[in-house]
């Protein structure tokens, strides 16, 4: 049988890959007489450079009366191509000086990316940040403009940015009564 059209190659992005077509999109004749039968015969999957990133080959075949066969071949190339998107912004955060640095506060507002939050059309999404020091303004106070940034599998990235300071808005206490004499 000549198969004279069939469902197209395509690109795709991989939260959209097309279903696969009806058998009645494949289209065949043949030079004696009788029916074409077309079936789909199944797809196979080439891993690409990412979890996201492949190429769906599929096929269906067309077969005459005298079991005669064709084959259509359609090939899908699947692609993440789209960032993940930040739903929650990274928040700026303000901590008043604990004397010691205040390295665990710091730490917690790190590992929860500021407050931020993000999902990806396809895969999963990594969080890093780029702190690497607090300023130091006086004492044990400073600030630092940290940027999150959410990877997906594919290596696409979206970022968001906050500050976290530390102050010392508290008077000295006195610990001793001075006399005046």
């Amino acid at each position: 049988p000549v198969i004279t059209s069939g469902p197209l190659d395509a690109t795709a992005e991989c939260d959209a890959v097309p279903a696969v077509a009806d058998n009645s999109e494949v289209i065949a004749t043949d030079n004696c007489a009788g029916d074409v039968t077309i079936a789909y015969s199944g797809e196979v999957t080439v891993d690409g450079d990412c979890p996201d990133n492949y190429t769906l080959i599929r096929r269906w075949t067309a077969t005459d009366v005298c079991g005669n066969e064709s084959i259509h071949t359609q090939t899908l190339t699947i692609q993440d191509t789209t960032a993940p998107s930040i739903d929650t912004a990274s928040s700026d955060a303000t901590a008043e000086c604990d004397g010691s640095g205040n390295g665990a506060e710091l730490q917690a507002w790190l590992e929860s990316n500021g407050g931020a939050s993000a999902t990806d059309n396809c895969g999963d999404v990594t969080w890093n940040n780029d702190f690497t020091a607090l300023s130091d303004d006086c004492g044990a106070t400073g600030s630092a403009t940290v940027t999150f940034t959410a990877t997906d599998d594919c290596g696409n990235a979206s970022t968001t940015s906050a500050t976290f300071t530390i102050e010392d808005t508290t008077d000295p206490v006195l610990t001793n009564d001075p006399t005046i004499t």
